[in-house]
């Protein structure tokens, strides 16, 4: 419950509503953990759809103190028109009509995965685009990103956490979520002292750890005409 609110009748309605409902025990901790991946693993799906290619590296859970470096890299990367992989795959290769880059694959309460994915345009290949996306995994582990990069990637990260604080459903969700997923509902307020510390040497050295091909999945579509 967030907003305007008298906290003693929230409370008397909670227990009207809830208490009745006896405390269980808690459930067993689950183990989540997997094995390292030792080799590169490729899916190829044949399909009636569109060509598309995603790569899957894996990477920790929320509760990592890398997790705001793969924010920073997801923005840098991945996030709109400005954005490294936009920029080369779409406008100056025009080999792709959507390329974007993002964690917390199926979700970021346990180890996870930090994807790229890109769509072919029309007479390129899924290829390409793998080729592509190598390229620029790759520059993020020989180049220091610049500054100004860095910056306007932290600068959305404060616009983007202020504009989801600004409705009372914003907030509760945000709340809710921090609490359940991390522990502590406090959390949500150390993220901007924990974005601010990110280095470019960070996302160089979390990109050199996690983004290896060993470690990697590859998964494709390739279209195929349906049979009559």
């Amino acid at each position: 419950m967030v907003g305007d609110v008298d906290a003693d009748e929230v409370h008397s309605l909670a227990q009207t509503y809830f208490g009745r409902i006896s405390r269980r025990p808690k459930p067993d901790p689950v183990e989540t953990v997997e094995p390292p991946q030792r080799g590169e693993r490729s899916i190829v799906m044949k399909a009636p759809a569109q060509p598309s290619v995603l790569f899957g590296y894996h990477k920790p859970s929320i509760h990592h103190p890398d997790e705001v470096v793969f924010d920073a890299i997801s923005d840098i990367l991945g996030v709109g028109r400005t954005s490294r992989l936009y920029r080369s795959l779409v406008v100056d290769k025009k080999i792709a009509t959507r390329a974007s880059a993002f964690h917390g694959f199926p979700g970021n309460k346990y180890p996870g995965l930090f994807t790229f994915s890109a769509t072919p345009s029309r007479g390129h290949t899924n290829q390409e685009c793998i080729e592509a996306l190598d390229t620029e995994i790759e520059r993020l582990k020989t180049e220091l990103v610049s500054d100004g990069e860095l910056e306007r990637a932290k600068t959305r990260s404060r616009a983007g956490l202020i504009r989801a604080l600004s409705s009372n459903r914003g907030l509760a969700r945000q709340l809710t979520f921090y609490d359940v997923v991390t522990g502590d509902w406090r959390n949500l307020f150390k993220q901007l002292d924990d974005l601010n510390r990110v280095t470019a040497e960070d996302i160089q050295r979390v990109a050199k750890e996690h983004f290896n091909r060993a470690g990697r999945t590859v998964a494709t579509i390739e279209t195929q005409r349906p049979t009559r």
